[in-house]
């Protein structure tokens, strides 16, 4: 097995060697190496290599990234039995049938760099000693253990005790025994103190030559395979037979596991097994005052939680703890839990349970058992020992009672009260008098009880769990009556009103913690840490690997947990949250007003979405601190003027395009216009100026688009004004030559000659094409051929009275305007000059029209006005009385608004004459003029002189 991915490298008698996926079981790479058996292939991690060898005596090396062959050579003349690669050192071993082990140096060219001999048959395994990288052991079919240092090339010791040929060897990887384990053709495993050349214990039971033996890396396990099919699983301290597997996959050949991880595979004839070993939950437990103990194998340690400064504690980070040794199990723990005041810890393993001193580590009392829990009053206990399907209860060290329930059980819960489940319920029973409380009909997997025992937690392996309530007091009242059948709403599945259902989830959980009323858990589906409020679930944190819950601590105002290697870390919930959010819920609004100012100000932006899930959307406006989310309640209140309030500060454009949208769809003109300013939405802009008929926004939006080159919003913006001129000058900058010419002639005949040379020019550029060549020569001007333009003169003398009399640059015309126009529109204007020149004029009713732009306008500003006043008001007041007088003030307020509109329309109007007056005298200066200026035209300059550069 890789260390580092989940891969296994398994070598094949057809000759192959395959890289197998261990979370898909799908093969991903496949290695040709020879036609041969290959009896053994390692990785080189560190290298990216891997190094098999063959029943033809050849070692090849291959990168297995790249599948490429590095290296190819001839190590023994028989077949190659075994490889070895030292865990440090550039070195592997090989050991084969023709006696010999040999030592291989790959920085240096794979160069042979030792022949080790001494063996008298095949030389089946070689083994590097992982405490001491310049030893290793061999296994032969001599019946001898050897162990070889490789400055030397006799054996140091010899082992004797197989009475048959040894096919394997192990080295134990733990550093406080001496141990080695060998496995033989006489069916036994013998466990060796090599220091001592003797043997330690020898286990039998295999009813074939055993292949295969294997020290597990973190269990204090010995697996064994042999020819007869089977896998033994031996306790390694007690040496006890613990599991015996058989796959019916014929002969097991070997087996493999990575440091740190219950998870083994083994290889047999037909096939490969790949199983988890033990619990990957640690053994650990955290008492309510921080401290914390665990165990590694039988050695036990201590920490304390408490001690742990603020400045460690960082959300996810692994604490630096100051451990220290406690005592050692006399059986190998597999869970421990401490006592609900915290003195004492129970150890349970091995069909075995020990209750110890929490302090003093002293051994209070003990005994057989499958499972072990506590009560949450004092020194009472429940055990349950599956092998006479009885529950007895413990108080004050003393068996209490032998309980032996009418089904079948299945496991038991500790609490306030006794869980006993079967297949597909759990009963709850009362720890004194063994009495039902209720059977609840649900497959329980955990029952959590919070501290004050009002409510519990009920997990079930349909990836579910409820929360429910329990009637503490009923439950009193209920068993002091004593006769249970007399009281009514109790039956044989107990008393119906005991537990209450509150909420139910559909999340599988992995442990969880009450803290008051607000349930902490980890969500095994997406591995994220959790609490539940009521039926509000809040995520504190993605964890970086599978967590277990220790504990939590209020004055840290932290939860901790730990990983499957004791790695202890911590995230922070800080308490007052949870009883803030625990008032909101029980609707006690001032007790949680009392505790919101102790609430750290990065906390409020949570709160606030805890709130806004609630419905209490108010609330959740006047805690928010996150600008986006109060900007989204603010809307959702509709209050408009405070979301523009966070747009101005926070300058986000999809807050302004919000706005636009909102104000554009209300008939907001003020808004709509600034909110697309900020995003510069020219469309928009264009669309809303036109419909306002607003001059001054058209020529600032004319300016801007030019500025920006979207020419096609000025165009519209400059013929909405009527400035023929600058469309012109757009058409000419963008050299649309014909366009800007067939403009001239219909609106600004005095600059056709103009246009039309600059159209020509364009067209003989390019000299090869004779189409554009043709086109230019066909172009007829009106001062060359004026036979060909009727009544020129004339449209040229209507172009300059009307450039005298125009007095509506002050106006845009809007739509409303066209039935007054209609008959103007209409007219022909060359029949009417020829006709009368002297009294040929355009009048327009503009006076009426510019007072009804002043109703129109006051109407809008006063009913704006009048909106802002009452959102502004909207939430301050709650008594009727109060209303009333509000409405009054806000009738005189919008009065005074009123006056304050007229007075600021008569100062805008004398503006506007001002300037109306300027635009005139600027005009009269234009009309002296008979061209368009085109000098300031960086592109008409490269046109006119090439050897200028704009």
């Amino acid at each position: 097995m890789n260390s580092k991915e989940p891969w296994l490298l398994a070598s094949l008698y057809s000759g192959k060697v395959i890289i197998l996926n261990l979370n898909n079981q799908e093969v991903l790479k496949t290695f040709n190496v020879s036609t041969k058996p290959v009896r053994s292939s390692k990785w080189i991690e560190r290298k990216k290599w891997i190094v098999c060898g063959s029943d033809e005596g050849a070692i090849r090396v291959y990168n297995y990234n790249t599948q490429e062959k590095l290296k190819q050579f001839e190590a023994h003349p028989d077949f190659i039995r075994g490889l070895s690669v030292n865990p440090t050192l550039p070195y592997v071993l090989s050991c084969s049938d023709d006696l010999t082990i040999k030592l291989w140096d790959w920085e240096k060219g794979w160069k042979l760099a030792g022949v080790f001999e001494g063996h008298n048959s095949f030389v089946m395994q070689v083994a590097w000693n992982p405490k001491d990288q310049s030893q290793f052991a061999s296994a032969s079919l001599d019946d001898e253990v050897k162990i070889w240092s490789i400055g030397s090339k006799q054996a140091r010791i010899n082992l004797n005790g197989h009475t048959q040929g040894v096919n394997c060897v192990e080295w134990y990887k733990g550093k406080d025994k001496p141990f080695l384990i060998s496995g033989s053709d006489d069916f036994s495993v013998r466990l060796w103190d090599y220091q001592n050349k003797s043997t330690v214990h020898t286990l039998t039971g295999h009813e074939s030559n055993v292949n295969v033996v294997f020290f597990h890396p973190t269990l204090p396990l010995i697996v064994s395979g042999s020819e007869d099919g089977t896998v033994k699983i031996w306790h390694a301290i007690n040496f006890k037979l613990e599991k015996s597997l058989d796959y019916g996959m014929g002969r097991c050949w070997s087996c493999s596991s990575t440091k740190g991880s219950t998870k083994i595979a083994i290889g047999f004839d037909k096939g490969i097994v790949y199983l988890k070993l033990g619990n990957e939950v640690p053994a650990i437990s955290m008492d309510q005052n921080g401290k914390v103990i665990w165990a590694k194998h039988n050695e036990v340690q201590t920490t304390n939680l408490k001690q742990i400064s603020e400045e460690e504690l960082v959300d996810g980070e692994k604490l630096s703890l100051n451990i220290r040794d406690l005592g050692q199990t006399e059986i190998f723990p597999q869970k421990l839990t401490h006592s609900p005041n915290g003195r004492f810890v129970s150890v349970i393993g091995d069909g075995d349970y020990t209750i110890y001193t929490a302090l003093a580590w002293r051994n209070k009392n003990f005994g057989s058992a499958t499972q072990f829990v506590w009560s949450s009053e004092g020194n009472t206990y429940a055990i349950f020992d599956a092998r006479n399907d009885t529950v007895k209860i413990f108080e004050n060290w003393k068996e209490h009672t032998t309980f032996e329930p009418p089904y079948r059980i299945k496991g038991i819960f500790g609490g306030a009260l006794l869980g006993i489940k079967s297949d597909s319920f759990i009963c709850f029973y009362d720890w004194d008098k063994c009495k039902i409380i209720r059977r609840i009909d649900v497959n329980a997997k955990n029952v959590i009880w919070s501290d004050n025992e009002q409510f519990v937690t009920v997990a079930t392996d349909e990836n579910v769990f409820y929360v429910l309530s329990y009637d503490q007091q009923l439950i009193h009242a209920v068993m002091e009556v004593g006769n249970l059948g007399q009281i009514e709403g109790v039956d044989e599945d107990g008393i119906e009103s005991a537990f209450e259902p509150l909420y139910e989830f559909n999340i599988p959980i992995r442990g969880g913690k009450w803290v008051g009323d607000c349930f902490i858990f980890i969500n095994n589906r997406t591995n994220s840490l959790c609490y539940s409020i009521g039926e509000t679930i809040e995520t504190v944190a993605h964890l970086p690997r599978p967590m277990y819950i220790l504990g939590y601590l209020a004055k840290k105002n932290r939860i901790f947990l730990a990983d499957k290697t004791l790695a202890v870390s911590s995230y922070s919930i800080p308490l007052n949250v949870i009883e803030y959010q625990t008032a909101i819920l029980r609707k006690d609004y001032e007790i949680a007003e009392k505790i919101l100012p102790l609430i750290s100000h990065d906390r409020l932006a949570s709160i606030s979405r805890f709130l806004e899930s609630l419905g209490l959307t108010e609330m959740s406006l006047q805690i928010t601190t996150d600008p986006t989310h109060k900007f989204e309640l603010a809307l959702k209140l509709g209050k408009v003027p405070l979301a523009e309030k966070v747009a101005d500060e926070t300058d986000n454009d999809l807050m302004w395009k919000r706005l636009s949208d909102i104000a554009t769809n209300n008939g907001n003109w003020r808004l709509a216009i600034k909110s697309m300013w900020k995003i510069y939405d020219l469309n928009g802009l264009l669309l809303v100026y036109t419909c306002l008929s607003d001059r001054d926004g058209l020529e600032k939006l004319a300016k801007v688009a030019k500025e920006r080159e979207e020419m096609s919003i000025a165009f519209n913006c400059f013929y909405c004004l009527g400035e023929m001129g600058e469309c012109l000058k757009l058409l000419c900058f963008e050299k649309r030559f014909a366009e800007a010419t067939l403009l001239a002639r219909t609106y600004v005949p005095s600059k056709v000659e103009e246009t039309l040379q600059l159209w020509q020019n364009d067209l003989k550029k390019d000299s090869k094409n004779e189409v554009k060549k043709k086109i230019s020569e066909s172009l007829a001007s009106p001062k060359e051929y004026p036979n060909l333009f009727p009544n020129f003169e004339t449209s040229l003398q209507i172009e300059n009275l009307l450039n005298k009399n125009n007095n509506n640059k002050s106006k845009v015309k809007k739509s409303t305007y066209y039935p007054k126009i209609q008959n103007t529109l209409n007219r022909n204007l060359i029949e009417e000059y020829k006709e009368n020149p002297e009294q040929f004029g355009i009048e327009e009713e503009e006076e009426e029209e510019q007072e009804q732009e002043k109703i129109l306008l006051m109407d809008f500003n006063n009913s704006e006005q009048k909106n802002n006043n009452e959102n502004k008001n909207e939430n301050k007041n709650e008594n009727e009385k109060e209303k009333e007088k509000e409405k009054e003030k806000e009738k005189e307020n919008i009065s005074t608004i009123q006056q304050l509109d007229l007075a600021e329309l008569e100062k805008q109007s004398e503006k506007s004459i001002k300037k109306q007056q300027e635009e005139e005298e600027e005009e009269k200066k234009d009309q002296e003029e008979d061209m368009i200026d085109f000098s300031n035209d960086p592109k008409l300059n490269e046109n006119k002189n090439s050897q200028k550069n704009d």
